[in-house]
């Protein structure tokens, strides 16, 4: 288990079965991005899992930038053939989703738990 931090981002992640689960807790934003796309692309390298639970229950603030990060998660998981599940979406992040019509490209679940019944 890697856990890398900043003063307002902390991503940690591990494996539940053949799933390769993420935590983001604190701002995926402009200042932070950058400790989210290192952090993931050290699961990349690790190489492709057959699904990706980004557990973002622990996220407290989310911008463009931090839905540019989301987005290009989305892409490097669909050229890997890797099964992306967002789970624990706050209200804010799902409205952002929802209000740039983000929302229909992702597969969402309300808690890892659920995410890994799905799988």
């Amino acid at each position: 288990m890697s856990t890398e931090g900043a003063a307002a981002l902390l991503i940690s992640f591990g494996s539940l079965g053949t799933a390769v689960v993420i935590h983001a807790i604190g701002e995926l934003d402009y200042d932070y991005a950058p400790v989210f796309r290192r952090e993931l692309a050290h699961v990349w390298d690790s190489g492709p899992a057959p699904q990706l639970i980004l557990d973002l229950a622990g996220l407290t603030f989310c911008d463009s930038t931090g839905l540019a990060e989301l987005l290009w998660t989305l892409r490097r998981s669909q050229e890997t053939g890797t099964r992306l599940v967002l789970a624990g979406v706050g209200r804010t992040l799902r409205h952002m989703l929802t209000t740039t019509g983000l929302l229909r490209y992702f597969t969402m679940s309300a808690s890892v738990e659920e995410a890994l019944l799905d799988e």
